[in-house]
């Protein structure tokens, strides 16, 4: 069967009719004031393919018709800062509305109002090929990540400023500059649709069939440019000519691609995710009805950590940094050195446990607080399996001070020279990593080419968790060239991102990284609390506990009338309301609505609230996961309420994360995972 085409366009402030009393946002609030409106403008009403009269829309326009009247097929979507998201014969009166006019946060905000999102996803299905022709606000108007569909292949016609949120696998970015628009001779504005009508003039010529763009996607620059005499010439994979300049009208299918004379030597090696441990335990037995823990309960032994809630743990190991048990009660101490680590982590024995120093704790002391010979012992006494030498930071004002970044350089590298000559002269249980601390990618090779020269096997790169991709990126692939065989390990220190970025990492000789970020976005931040199965991040939704002497409902008595009866009241419709939706007993906006009464009564923003609770509830992406967490408690994961319920969501984020892990070792052919 033939594969199918759909373009995605955005609306022009340019239309047939330009009345007085066109439509404004405020029109489209109401159902019933629309109905009103749009019955006042009724002589001006236009199928919406007719009615934009910009140049983007009249060049694609023009191109659709010509194709279809050569027998080709593509069906077309106009997205619409008033309509929505709209069919190219939906009937519509004039209106003076555009993203380009709003902020971030109200663009995401008015796109869910006008239902873009789901409309978009029902638009696309049964769609091969999905073709976007949007501007730079018109595209976060779709909230990206558009979520997973296996088969289709999305290309973007766009800038560079969503770069990021739009490649990922089957998504493709042909990136369009002021260059482009100069070649082409249009406007920065117009020139998608110009270059869309040139893809299907060429595709025509071929037949009119998708299948070939569908296989190929990085055809669609070549048919482009196919026939066009042009100044600019070069590679047409990856958007660079010979000489490392930007080409014309690149087109990009990785974030950070990467040639195969760039891949390491060790790309063929596992990839391990490990868990920083940070007492991330809950309680096993929680009664979340009446919010009661077990009694009596011992939080150190009786409590659970994520890889007791799973069949087998969800990260392939764990990392201790020894600030965290020097700084622990004297019980946990107690209770670490009499059973070890692996005991007292209750993980399983084919589980590696990672130690260091945590060095984020005392970056801003002269020296680390920790010697060699202490650290080696530490190591051996508690069991772990790999150790990692005794490192200072390089961040902030140390690294802008070309004198201080200098001693905790040498002092990094002595440390881990000191490291490796006490491991050697003594048989220890564990297995050495050298740490690199620097603060560039010349700088990072130099340490590591150290390490190396020193008799590492296995090093890290610390210091990193704070820096943007791009940069990382740039370091790893001036490490790539030095390391020494297939066999050698690279670890990365507090670095989790997306699988196109891991992807990028590993082909770099990055074998090992560790992150706690899919936890704790649990609880920090708004909009990526709950990560579905799917792609798509959700909102937890905040219906905190009701103390009279403590938390937000205790401030808010300070300067109420309300009685702290009336909060406890509301607080429990929330609750109430929510598992009843969940039940199926209730309809979405009733309990959509106890909930926004709780909020506005602690003075919460009902307006970013209701949008984000609407899209988790419209959703139900806890129905769908599967996860022990989802299938054991349900809609509690999602609720914003206490540890017991935070961390599990954190534990179901990290389960998330680690299947995506798996799913690229699978996709990179990598041999099954390998423990000491």
């Amino acid at each position: 069967m033939d594969k199918t085409a759909l373009v995605i366009t955005s609306c022009t402030g340019e239309k047939v009719f330009h009345p007085d009393n066109q439509l404004t946002q405020q029109d489209f609030v109401n159902p019933e004031r629309l109905a009103e409106r749009e019955g006042e403008l009724a002589s001006y009403c236009l199928p919406a393919a007719e009615m934009y009269t910009g140049g983007q829309h009249l060049d694609l326009m023009k191109g659709v018709r010509q194709f279809r009247q050569a027998g080709g097929r593509i069906d077309v979507a106009i997205l619409s800062a008033g309509y929505g998201l709209l069919e190219e014969t939906a009937r519509i009166v004039p209106y003076d509305i555009t993203f380009n006019t709003m902020r971030r946060s109200q663009i995401v905000e008015w796109s869910h109002k006008r239902n873009v999102p789901d409309a978009l996803a029902k638009k696309m299905a049964g769609h091969d090929l999905v073709f976007f022709l949007l501007g730079d606000k018109y595209i976060q108007a779709l909230d990206l990540p558009l979520g997973i569909k296996g088969h289709q292949k999305r290309i973007f016609f766009a800038g560079t400023v969503n770069k990021t949120q739009i490649l990922s696998d089957d998504h493709y970015l042909l990136e369009i500059t002021e260059m482009e628009a100069r070649q082409f001779h249009r406007g920065l504005v117009r020139i998608k649709g110009a270059l869309f009508a040139r893809l299907l003039t060429q595709l025509t010529e071929q037949g009119g069939s998708w299948d070939v763009l569908f296989r190929r996607p990085e055809l669609t620059r070549e048919y482009i440019l196919r026939d066009y005499a042009m100044d600019v010439q070069g590679d047409l994979f990856d958007g660079r000519n010979e000489t490392g300049e930007r080409m014309m009208l690149p087109f990009i299918s990785e974030l950070f691609p990467i040639s195969p004379n760039e891949v390491a030597p060790n790309s063929g090696r596992e990839f391990l995710y490990f868990m920083p441990e940070n007492d991330d335990r809950v309680d096993p037995t929680y009664d979340f009805l009446t919010d009661t823990a077990r009694a009596k309960r011992d939080p150190l032994t009786d409590d659970w950590y994520a890889h007791q809630f799973y069949p087998s743990p969800q990260y392939n190991g764990l990392l201790l940094s020894k600030v965290n048990i020097d700084k622990a009660s004297q019980r946990k101490r107690e209770l670490i050195q009499q059973q070890g680590i692996r005991e007292f982590l209750h993980l399983p024995a084919n589980y590696p446990i990672m130690g260091d120093c945590g060095a984020f704790s005392y970056k801003d002391q002269y020296l680390p607080p920790y010697d060699t010979g202490e650290v080696l012992q530490y190591y051996d006494t508690l069991g772990f399996n790999f150790g990692v030498s005794v490192d200072h930071l390089i961040v902030g004002p140390y690294q802008s001070d070309e004198s201080e970044r200098n001693r905790r350089f040498r002092l990094t590298l002595e440390n881990a020279a000191d490291f490796i000559k006490q491991y050697k002269m003594h048989h220890h249980s564990f297995a050495p990593i050298g740490v690199a601390q620097a603060w560039d990618p010349g700088s990072f090779r130099e340490a590591i080419q150290e390490l190396i020269q020193q008799g590492y096997v296995y090093v890290a790169l610390g210091g990193l968790a704070l820096e943007k991709s791009s940069r990382i990126f740039e370091i790893a692939k001036a490490i790539a060239p030095i390391i020494p065989n297939p066999d050698f390990r690279v670890h990365l220190f507090g670095v989790a991102r997306d699988m196109a970025t891991m992807r990028a990492f590993h082909q770099l000789g990055i074998t090992s990284f560790d992150s706690a970020s899919p936890l704790r976005r649990a609880w920090l931040g708004t909009g990526h609390n709950y990560h579905g199965v799917d792609g798509k991040h959700y909102a937890a939704i905040r219906i905190p506990e009701a103390f009279e002497t403590k938390g937000r409902v205790k401030k808010m008595l300070a300067h109420s009338v309300e009685p702290f009866a009336t909060y406890k009241q509301r607080e429990r419709h929330a609750l109430e309301s929510l598992r009843a939706y969940d039940k199926g007993q209730i309809e979405i906006d009733q309990a959509l609505q106890a909930i926004l009464d709780y909020d506005h009564l602690l003075g919460e923003d009902r307006a970013e609230h209701k949008i984000l609770y609407r899209q988790v509830l419209v959703d139900k992406p806890w129905k769908t996961c599967g996860c022990t967490i989802c299938h054991e408690i349900g809609i509690e994961v999602l609720i914003f309420r206490g540890n017991n319920r935070n961390r599990r969501r954190g534990f179901h984020n990290t389960h998330v994360y680690f299947h995506q892990i798996c799913e690229l070792q699978t996709q990179l052919g990598l041999d099954s995972v390998r423990t000491p």
